[in-house]
């Protein structure tokens, strides 16, 4: 199932989950003690059960309200209406990495530096990268940042993993903003990941708790488009060919630690807008829109901080 969560009015939130093609229906109002996708987590870990359940237990109450998606969406874009869509939830920490999660063709990974070639080979020591903090983190029609000290920017469209208690529970997605101050001087690889607007998520979360699919890897498509004064300046679609399952995954990145309970990972896929082969940077005033296969779309426009 599908979850978004809602601002409406003055700052009343709802946690919705999709129950048409085109319809939310608030959780919240039928029940005022879910607000938060991180509540139905809390309840469904309590009662030992699934998220969907509890969802299916809490819709047979009552009759919630209910939220038109297409009309939400236009209002959220043109930051008017009613009610907007924020981020469909707020992790304590972000992660990003998906370097060893991806299938690299031989002759690629033969040409490459032994310690590459290591980390790929290794896949049980995460590649992860810090972040940041839930403030960092932007929703889906909320301005993405590019740092002004930063030559060269880009951005990534990767599929999020949603991780509860150590454990996956369920994707979204969103712009993995990337800097190339890492590539300058690696003591400035954290500056390159963690600063205002460095990444977005949404517009909901696709709750995944089929263990033996979630034991599989992940094939879905990507799409990037990227857009100058309305035009198209570059774009990117990509199948995701993980290597290893999002249970394997998360496994390596909580491996010996005691992450926070919510934790967001962005863990690959790499849709990265291209003109004639070249990576487009992102300027001031870019609108950066990217689609996940099942899940939907972001789109954020770019400001420098």
């Amino acid at each position: 199932m599908k979850y978004y969560r809602i601002s409406e009015g003055f700052g009343t939130n709802h946690l919705c989950v999709q129950t048409e093609k085109d319809e939310l229906t608030s959780l919240t109002s039928i029940n005022d003690l879910i607000v938060d996708y991180r509540d139905l987590l809390d309840t469904a870990h309590i009662t030992n059960t699934k998220v969907d359940s509890v969802t299916k237990g809490i819709l047979k109450q009552g009759k919630g309200k209910k939220f038109k998606l297409s009309d939400l969406i236009t209002w959220s874009i043109k930051k008017e209406g009613p009610a907007r869509i924020i981020k469909p939830i707020e992790p304590e920490e972000m992660w990003a990495g998906g370097f060893g999660n991806m299938i690299i063709k031989d002759s690629d990974l033969k040409n490459a530096p032994e310690e590459t070639k290591l980390a790929y080979n290794t896949p049980t020591i995460s590649t992860t990268l810090y972040k940041g903090t839930n403030h960092r983190l932007v929703g889906p029609f909320d301005k993405v940042g590019i740092r002004s000290d930063t030559e060269k920017t880009i951005a990534e469209g990767e599929i999020i993993f949603i991780i509860y208690k150590g454990k996956f529970v369920g994707i979204s997605t969103g712009n993995e903003v990337a800097g190339n101050l890492g590539s300058l001087a690696t003591v400035w690889t954290v500056p390159a990941k963690v600063f205002k607007g460095c990444a977005s998520i949404g517009p909901c979360i696709l709750s995944m708790e089929d263990e033996e699919e979630n034991n599989k890897p992940l094939e879905l498509k990507l799409e990037i488009n990227q857009y100058r004064n309305k035009k198209l300046v570059g774009s990117g679609s990509v199948v995701t060919v993980f290597k290893r399952s999002p249970i394997d995954i998360v496994a390596s990145t909580v491996a010996h630690d005691i992450p926070p309970d919510i934790v967001i990972q962005y863990s690959g896929g790499f849709a990265i807008a291209r003109k004639d082969q070249e990576i487009v940077p992102l300027e001031s005033g870019d609108s950066v829109y990217i689609s996940l296969q099942g899940v939907g779309y972001v789109q954020n426009e770019v400001e420098v901080v």
